[in-house]
């Protein structure tokens, strides 16, 4: 064999198998490189569980809905393999809880200041009525 023929020495041989190897290398980390979004599932399920309150469904009902909607969504996405999208939206359904409880919080810190101040006007009307003039 001639030393110009030789696949390696020629360089063919040797590029399209470097090339090869690359490209199975960036194939197997493309996959590696998203792996499943278990934690950012597990987070996003105590969140929406968490949330899942008495409360949070009757002061905030269209988030609450919008948090399960979104974990469903990304359970949907994991069994897929799309792990991007899970953990997009697993992140996306943890927030959404977190308002929905703030929301809730809102309520109920409302009525309470309401109950609080009726209370201070009758407790205050009770003492005028008491006071001599």
């Amino acid at each position: 064999m001639t030393p110009t023929s030789h696949p390696a020495r020629t360089g063919l041989g040797l590029t399209s198998g470097v090339l090869s190897g690359f490209a199975a290398l960036a194939l197997i980390a493309g996959c590696a490189s998203t792996p499943p979004p278990n934690e950012a599932l597990a987070v996003a399920e105590a969140a929406v569980q968490r949330a899942s309150t008495a409360s949070t469904s009757e002061s905030a009902p269209a988030a609450l809905q919008l948090a399960v909607a979104k974990l469903a969504a990304s359970r949907n996405a994991l069994a897929r393999g799309d792990h991007a999208s899970a953990r997009r939206l697993a992140e996306q359904a943890t927030l959404d809880a977190q308002v929905a409880e703030q929301k809730a919080q809102a309520v109920r810190a409302r009525i309470a200041a309401t109950e609080t101040q009726a209370a201070a006007e009758a407790l205050r009307e009770e003492l005028n009525r008491k006071t001599p003039r």
